[in-house]
Order: structure tokens, then sequence, then C-alpha cells
């Protein structure tokens, strides 16, 4: 007598629900490493924006305006009003510059638009403990 060969119902349908409690379990996880790592490259692309408008005023000569929205959203000017770039971070911002907006003077310092005096600050991403700092020196840096 040969053994028949097969998957019974109850096999099936035990790991079919086995299949759904991991799936139940996993989905939720992904979903907020996913949402952790967006806001980590948010703020470095926005570290790296900070950065090329600091390169641009002090290749150029110029005081370089960067604005940066509540929503994410940002624009780079150059001293003649001309927008450099503009772009979105795809996540919630605040500033400890007055409406999230500085200015890189020709020598590199971050200060508020039409004052001469370095001024340090920071950036803050909505729901994550990821900021990008402003020193005094200039220097930008993101943790």
């Amino acid at each position: 007598m040969q053994a028949e060969q097969g998957v019974t119902l109850i096999e099936l349908v035990t790991v079919i629900a086995v299949v759904a409690a991991l799936s139940a379990v996993a989905v939720p996880s992904a979903a907020r490493v996913r949402s952790a790592v967006s806001r980590a490259e948010a703020a470095g692309r926005l570290a790296l924006v900070l950065r090329a408008a600091q390169a641009h005023a002090q290749s150029s000569g110029g005081p370089v305006r960067v604005e940066v929205g509540l929503a994410g959203d940002y624009a780079v000017t150059d001293s003649t009003g001309e927008v450099v770039t503009r772009g979105g971070l795809g996540v919630d911002t605040s500033s400890t510059y007055p409406n999230g907006t500085l200015q890189f003077s020709p020598r590199g310092w971050a200060g508020l638009p039409g004052t001469a005096s370095p001024r340090a600050g920071h950036f803050s991403i909505a729901g994550s403990p990821h900021t990008v700092v402003v020193q005094l020196s200039g220097c930008v840096r993101w943790s």
C-alpha cells in the first residue's frame, strides 16, 4: 500500500494563520522603521542644502538666503533674488530662526537676513530626534 502525498486542509489553514500572525506584527514595525529612515534622510538633505548655500555665498561673494517652511519646503535665493534651488524635505520642520529664514554671508557665517552679525540656530525634524545645527562659526552639522 502506498502512502498518499499532499497537504491536509488543517495543515494549510494552520500555515495561513501563522503567516497572517507574522504579517500583522511585521508590517507596522516596517512602517515605523521606514518613517524613521525618511526623517533621518530629511535631516541629512537639509544639512546638504545649507552647506551648498553656504558654499554658494562664499564662491559668489554675495549673501545667500535660505528659507525653510514648516512643511519642509525650502528655497535658496542669491543676492539678486534669483532662486538657486528649491525643493521639499517631505517632513515637517521647526527652527530657532524666525520664519525658518537664515542668510549666509560671503564669509560663510549664518545670520538673520539684513543683519551683519552671525547667529547660531537649528532646525528640528518633526517627530524625530534629528536636528540640523548651524554653529556660530558657520559649521553645519546634523544628528
